[in-house]
C-alpha cells in the first residue's frame, strides 16, 4: 500500500520521468545555444523603449541634444579598454552559454526549495488551523450555528466533507436555508485560502514581492468578501442557541500533530519531488518561452496594439498569462518561472509581472469553477444553493480582481 501510494506521489519512481527528465534538459540545451541574441518579444522592428519614470526620458532626451552638440565640437576621445568586457561578452561556445545560464537556474530552484520547505512544515504542522479558529470565531459572532463554526476548519483540508456537514445539518432542520448558504460561501473562501497557500510559498520563492501582493490582496479581498456576508447574517439573524455536543471531538482533531522525523523526512521529499517537476516542466518551458519569444511569437502584438497599452502590457505578459492557465500547482510554478526569467533579462517589471498574475486569475477562476467548483457543489447542495453559492463567490473574486487590476494599470501607467 505505502510503495503504491509513493510511486504515485513522487515522479523519481517511474522510469519514464527520467527519460522524460533527460529529454526535457536536453532540450533546454539545444534551445541555450541555439537562443538569438535580441531581446525584444519579436522582430517586428518596433523600437522598444525601456521602463523609467515619467518625465525621466523627456531629461534624458534633452541631455542627449547637449551631449551630442558638445561631441560635435569636440574631437571624440580614443577608445578606452574595458576592465569589465569579459563579464559583458556573450559566451560564444555552446558550452559556454550553457554554463552562463546555470547560475540563473540555479537560484531559481533553490530559492523555490527553500520557500516550500517552509510552506511544507508549515503546512504539515497544521499552523493554519489558526485561520480556521478565526472564522469559527466570527461564525459563532455571525449568529450561525455550531455545527457551521465546526465545519469551517473541516474546509482547510476538504470541501466537500465541510459542505456534507451543512448539508446533513440542513436536512435534518438544524440550520435554516440562509445558514447554509453563509456557511457554504465561509467554506469555499477556506477551500480557496487551502489551495493557493499549497502554492504560494513556491511561486513567492521564485518571483518575491509580486507573488506576495498577488495572493495578500486576493486572499484580503475575499476576507472582506465573506466579512460583509458575516455581517449581514448578524443583523438579520437572531442569536444562535449553543450547540456543545461535537466541540471536543472536533476541537482534538485539529490538535492532531504529526511526529517530527516523519514530517521533516516527508517534507524534504516533497521539496525533491517540486525540484524534479521543476526540471522537467518550468526549466524547458521558460527557456522555450524565451527562445520564442525571441523568435517573433509576439509580433503581432506590438504591431496591432496601441503604445500605451504595449507601455502597461508588453507582449511578454502574454506568456505569463498563458503559463498561468493550466492546473493549480504546476501552472503556477511555471508561470512564476517564466516570470522570473524574463525579469531576470529585463524585459518586464515586478509590477508588470503582478498584473500578468491577475489577468490570469481574472480569466482562469472562471474557467476552473465551471470545470471543478460547479460540478463538485452541485453534487453536495441542492442545485439552487449550489448555483448560487459557485455564481456569488466568482463574482467576488472577479470583481476584486478587475480592481486591482485597474489599481495596478494605473500604478504601472504613471510610474513606468
Amino acid at each position: 500500500m505505502n510503495g503504491t501510494r509513493h510511486s504515485r506521489t513522487y515522479p523519481w519512481r517511474r522510469p519514464l520521468r527520467w527519460l522524460w527528465l533527460a529529454l526535457a534538459l536536453a532540450a533546454s540545451g539545444v534551445m541555450v545555444v541555439h537562443m538569438p541574441a535580441g531581446m525584444g518579444a519579436g522582430g517586428s522592428g518596433k523600437a522598444r523603449t525601456a521602463m523609467k519614470p515619467a518625465g525621466e526620458s523627456t531629461r534624458e532626451t534633452q541631455a542627449g541634444g547637449e551631449k551630442t552638440e558638445a561631441a560635435a565640437s569636440s574631437p571624440a576621445p580614443p577608445p578606452k579598454k574595458s576592465h569589465h568586457s569579459r563579464n559583458t561578452q556573450v559566451p560564444e561556445t555552446g558550452a559556454g552559454k550553457i554554463l552562463a545560464r546555470l547560475p540563473q537556474i540555479g537560484s531559481l530552484i533553490g530559492l523555490v526549495a527553500v520557500a516550500a520547505f517552509i510552506g511544507g512544515i508549515a503546512e504539515i504542522f497544521r499552523w493554519h488551523l489558526a485561520l480556521g479558529k478565526l472564522f469559527g470565531g466570527l461564525a459563532r459572532w455571525a449568529h450561525l450555528p455550531e455545527i457551521i463554526s465546526l465545519s469551517i476548519p473541516t474546509a482547510l483540508y476538504s470541501n466537500a466533507a465541510a459542505n456534507g456537514m451543512l448539508v446533513s445539518s440542513h436536512a435534518e432542520g438544524k440550520i435554516t436555508h440562509s445558514n447554509l448558504i453563509a456557511g457554504g460561501m465561509v467554506n469555499s473562501y477556506l477551500s480557496y485560502v487551502s489551495h493557493s497557500l499549497r502554492v504560494a510559498y513556491p511561486v513567492i520563492g521564485a518571483v518575491g514581492l509580486p507573488a506576495i501582493c498577488y495572493f495578500g490582496w486576493q486572499m484580503g479581498f475575499g476576507f472582506l468578501f465573506i466579512a460583509a456576508v458575516l455581517f449581514l447574517h448578524r443583523r438579520k439573524s437572531p442569536a444562535a442557541a449553543p450547540d456543545s455536543g461535537n466541540a471536543g471531538a472536533v476541537a482534538a482533531a485539529g490538535h492532531a500533530s504529526p511526529e517530527w522525523r516523519t514530517s521533516l523526512r516527508q517534507t524534504c521529499l516533497r521539496v525533491l519531488a517540486l525540484v524534479f517537476r521543476m526540471l522537467c516542466l518550468t526549466v524547458p518551458l521558460m527557456i522555450g518561452v524565451e527562445w520564442l519569444m525571441k523568435n517573433g511569437l509576439f509580433s503581432w502584438w506590438e504591431e496591432h496594439v496601441p503604445d500605451w497599452v504595449n507601455r502597461i502590457f508588453p507582449a511578454e505578459l502574454m506568456s505569463i498569462v498563458a503559463a498561468q492557465m493550466g492546473g493549480l500547482v504546476q501552472a503556477a510554478g511555471v508561470a512564476a518561472g517564466v516570470a522570473a526569467n524574463l525579469r531576470s533579462h529585463g524585459m518586464v517589471t515586478s509590477s508588470q509581472i503582478l498584473l500578468a498574475m491577475l489577468v490570469a486569475s481574472a480569466i482562469g477562476n472562471p474557467i476552473r469553477a465551471l470545470r471543478r467548483n460547479l460540478p463538485s457543489a452541485m453534487g453536495i447542495f441542492p442545485t439552487r444553493d449550489a448555483l448560487t453559492i459557485v455564481v456569488v463567490m466568482q463574482l467576488s473574486r472577479m470583481i476584486g480582481a478587475i480592481l486591482l487590476i485597474a489599481l495596478t494599470g494605473l500604478f504601472i501607467h504613471y510610474t513606468h
